[in-house]
């Protein structure tokens, strides 16, 4: 049955369909009391009666808890950059709140340097202002009706805004728990919702878990050539993420699983290769094989397959690509070099 239409003076008397926003409770972070007090009024007069409205992100983590918001408000424009790194926190469940509540990020101006920040965060949506109360209609209106659903991969947690799926690389997607959409159409109970974010945790988790496992051995064996040499900064900044990602993918694994067991030891190896790196950062490093081995073992351990062959295959196929787009980019970047001298030395290209 289709949703009932009905008119609503806070937009103007056009139709808007039938939600009810009474029991929404919302936190809008802005450096701008002026900004905080126009939203304020809009969802107000939308009927969210539940609003927490913070000038900066110091209280925003104690208010996540307290409010158990549906949707969160967060300013790209302060000072403070804690806002974007707080939802990219947010989406990798490093704090007790729920990972999946619709986030608006707000600006004044949506520049390119602030889009690629904004991608990697896990926001869902943008909002430029000055906003007027449709703007704010639209984005509440599509997080219910057509909210992304989420992807997985080592470094990121959030909605797919990919236009197209890479072609070779099947990534799952997962339609997480969307309270705000439950508390508009009155479907809310409270321990289903708690028991459906807890499942998309688990299933994010295990997913988290086999990406960070293959970005470990993709890193590392990127690496390899130049630390076998010494003295490569490319090399050694690749180690050192990798060490990163080894991390969270012990702190993801359970204490007690096998393949938590297991990956002791391979991560004992990768550490003791990250520290010396760290010690000794000019020298050649010891050990590659042992190094090589514990990263493809740890690929193959999380992604919970037996073939290494094909494991080793993958992610070797994978740093060839990187390789060559790293050389595109390189040659690209000469190119408009030459292109540059050229113009300053009042030449004409030939031809």
């Amino acid at each position: 049955m289709a949703r009932s239409i009905r008119r609503h003076p806070a937009w103007g008397g056009r139709p808007m369909p039938d939600y009810d926003f009474r029991s929404l409770a919302v936190v809008i972070v802005d450096h701008e009391s002026n900004t905080r007090r126009l939203l304020r009024g809009i969802l107000a007069r939308m009927g969210v009666d539940k609003i927490l409205d913070l000038p900066d992100t110091s209280e925003l983590s104690a208010a996540m808890i307290a409010v158990q918001p549906d949707l969160l408000f967060i300013d790209a424009d302060a000072s403070d950059p804690g806002g974007l790194k707080f939802v990219q926190g947010l989406r990798h469940a490093q704090a007790p709140h729920n990972p999946f509540v619709g986030v608006i990020v707000t600006t004044w101006q949506p520049t390119q340097p602030l889009l690629l920040r904004f991608n990697s965060t896990g926001a869902d949506d943008m909002m430029v202002k000055p906003f007027s109360t449709k703007q704010v209609q639209d984005r509440l209106t599509n997080l219910i009706e057509a909210r992304k659903s989420f992807v997985v991969t080592a470094d990121y947690i959030g909605p797919d805004r990919r236009r197209q799926p890479r072609e070779g690389i099947q990534i799952p997607l997962f339609e997480v728990p969307n309270t705000l959409r439950m508390k508009a159409l009155g479907q809310f109970d409270r321990n289903r919702a708690a028991d459906a974010i807890a499942d998309s945790l688990d299933a994010i988790n295990q997913q988290k878990i086999v990406r960070s496992g293959f970005q470990v051995a993709f890193l590392i064996d990127f690496a390899l050539p130049g630390l076998m040499a010494g003295a490569d900064r490319m090399s050694g900044d690749h180690l050192l993420r990798a060490g990163l990602a080894l991390e969270d993918m012990m702190r993801r694994l359970k204490p007690e699983s096998d393949v938590r067991k297991q990956a002791e030891s391979y991560a004992a190896i990768i550490r003791k290769a990250v520290d010396q790196f760290k010690t000794t950062p000019d020298q050649p490093l010891h050990g590659p094989q042992a190094l090589r081995v514990a990263a493809m073992g740890v690929a193959a351990l999380t992604s919970r397959r037996a073939d290494l062959t094909a494991v080793e295959n993958e992610v070797r196929g994978a740093v060839n690509a990187y390789r060559t787009r790293l050389a595109q980019i390189a040659q690209a970047k000469a190119e408009q070099q030459q292109v540059s001298e050229r113009d300053m030395a009042g030449e004409k290209p030939a031809g």
